[in-house]
């Protein structure tokens, strides 16, 4: 727009300023013509350059930060007892085990031979409800029933101009659970009937998916995240986010989604609280990810020249994980400056762009990542290190009663998953990773429990007001290795466990014991003392 108008300024300035003097017989330039014009000019440039400064964020600090609406903030650092609390949000059953490119080598690999004509869609995670007979593109038959599960979702699109040209619509779409490696599917038909996906964002034509809108009412919006979801009954669409700016020609806001039947090209648009219930992805990742550095960033203020105080940040990188309510967007918060101590995580729904901030203590997602990475692994035999292998984005779960984080460890030659890897939020000193989820899970219980059982000792020599007695019977004693837990009457819901080790005595058997452990609120509690009473 500004190089548009510069032009037009000067073609104005050459053809108003122009006079043809008829006696000499040659053009001349209007002085005085030439002067009002570049007044007028200046006075523009000055008018435009004003309104530009004035959507800078110095002026709209508490508006920018308002723009993400936090409904919730939940203290979760420490209980009354002054113990780290055990909680998460996202349900450790429906927890993302599968990157975005392990799932896309694996679509490759079902192609075959159409590899020489089709290729992957960028693959968006989103919470699909679906319940539908489908056949995939080998021929076959499958049933798909799922409530809120976390799925890949994606499209074959053509390799070039001249295969679009000879069919003209994509014969399948791309499903794969998110939570389970070996459900990767190319569907190609739903209920009977043969898709034939003509509208995407990689057509030419008057197919291409943006050219269609901006042909069907939407020429001067603002349109965004074009990305495929799909309904009930397996039909697929797309929905395209709206878009307006409401700070001048910097800020924008979501006015609505237009969701277009990627089949026959029907477009219906929506306000954002009246779409169909299968839109997912209504509100950007970057848009989200700006709202985030803004809330953090002015909590006082645009200047902070002697107190940062107070001042958060996003964690680098984000990802969508599962929650009861559907779909969220997961960041980690951290400190401005300092030594970027952790402060918690959020969670802000993709379809409402609402927040709930979650206030922790712990290591962050950066710490996480660092002790995943440098830690001397017994289990591994490669390095791990980005050039062999790179590690995806911790999350922050409910594993086993214990504040974790979790990620996996992917092989760059092939792309698919080599380790699974747990990290305690809470201390930097608990990992545990494995070839498989739950060899991985019970290497980091165990190193959970070693950890315990040390600090209980010491513990035990230091502070004795935070210890307990207990005589209780014994329900089940069960030995792992030389670590042994036990189940007792009147203590529903708690595992009590030690290292004979640490404590030679539980190796002794008795129906009835006296212990003594610290106070917590914890699931698996540490064994200080153990004595047999019968």
């Amino acid at each position: 727009m500004y190089v548009e108008l510069l032009i037009f300024a000067v073609i104005s300035i050459i053809f108003t300023s122009i006079r043809v003097t008829e006696a000499e017989e040659f053009i001349t330039f209007d002085n005085k013509v030439i002067n009002g014009v570049v007044i007028s000019l200046i006075g523009g440039t000055v008018l435009l350059l004003g309104a530009a400064a004035y959507t800078w964020d110095n002026f709209h600090t508490q508006y920018q930060r308002n723009l993400l609406v936090v409904k919730d903030t939940v203290d979760v650092k420490k209980n009354a007892n002054g113990v780290a609390q055990v909680f998460s949000p996202i349900p450790v059953e429906k927890m993302s085990i599968n990157p975005a490119e392990v799932v896309k080598r694996a679509f490759l690999n079902q192609l075959g031979d159409l590899k020489n004509t089709f290729e992957i869609s960028p693959l968006t995670k989103q919470s699909v409800t679906i319940h539908c007979d489908a056949e995939t593109i080998d021929g076959k038959k499958i049933r798909l029933d799922y409530d809120n599960q976390l799925m890949y979702v994606g499209i074959l699109e053509f390799k070039d101009f001249w295969t679009w040209k000879t069919q003209k619509a994509s014969p399948a779409y791309l499903l794969a659970d998110a939570a389970d490696k070996d459900k990767v599917w190319i569907i190609s038909k739903v209920n009977g009937e043969e898709l034939k996906i003509a509208y995407t964002p990689e057509a030419n034509f008057s197919y291409n998916l943006e050219r269609h809108l901006r042909s069907n009412g939407f020429a001067t919006t603002i349109l965004d995240d074009f990305n495929i979801e799909i309904d009930e009954n397996g039909r697929p669409y797309a929905p395209v986010t709206t878009l307006e700016k409401v700070v001048g020609m910097k800020t924008p806001q979501v006015t609505g989604v237009a969701v277009v039947d990627v089949q026959t090209g029907d477009i219906k648009w929506y306000r954002p609280e009246e779409a169909p219930s299968f839109v997912n992805r209504i509100y950007p990742e970057w848009l989200i990810y700006d709202r985030i550095t803004n809330w953090g960033e002015y909590p006082n203020g645009y200047f902070h020249w002697t107190n940062n105080d107070g001042l958060l940040q996003p964690c680098a990188g984000m990802d969508i994980v599962q929650t009861k309510n559907g779909c969220s967007y997961y960041v980690g918060i951290q400190a401005k400056t300092g030594t970027f101590d952790t402060e918690g995580y959020m969670l802000v729904d993709i379809r409402t762009g609402v927040a709930t901030y979650y206030k922790r203590d712990g290591i962050s997602e950066a710490e996480a990542v660092r002790v995943l990475k440098t830690n001397t692994y017994k289990n591994i035999s490669i390095q791990v290190n980005d050039s062999i292998l790179y590690l995806t984005e911790p999350i922050y779960y409910n594993i086993e009663g214990l504040n974790t984080f979790f990620a996996t460890l992917v092989a760059n030659a092939d792309l698919t998953v080599k380790y699974y890897a747990f990290c305690s939020a809470d201390s930097k000193d608990v990992v545990g990773v494995g070839e498989t989820l739950e060899e991985a899970k019970a290497a980091y219980v165990d190193s959970y429990h070693k950890h315990m059982a040390v600090k209980s000792a010491k513990l035990q020599t230091t502070d004795k007001r935070a210890e307990m007695v207990l005589e209780a019977v014994v329900l089940e004693k069960v030995q792992e290795g030389n670590a042994y837990y036990f189940r007792l009457e009147g203590q529903e819901g708690k595992t009590f466990y030690a290292y004979s080790s640490i404590t030679p005595e539980v190796r002794w058997s008795s129906k009835k014991i006296k212990i003594t452990y610290n106070k917590t609120d914890a699931k698996l509690i540490a064994i200080s003392s153990y004595q047999a009473l019968d």
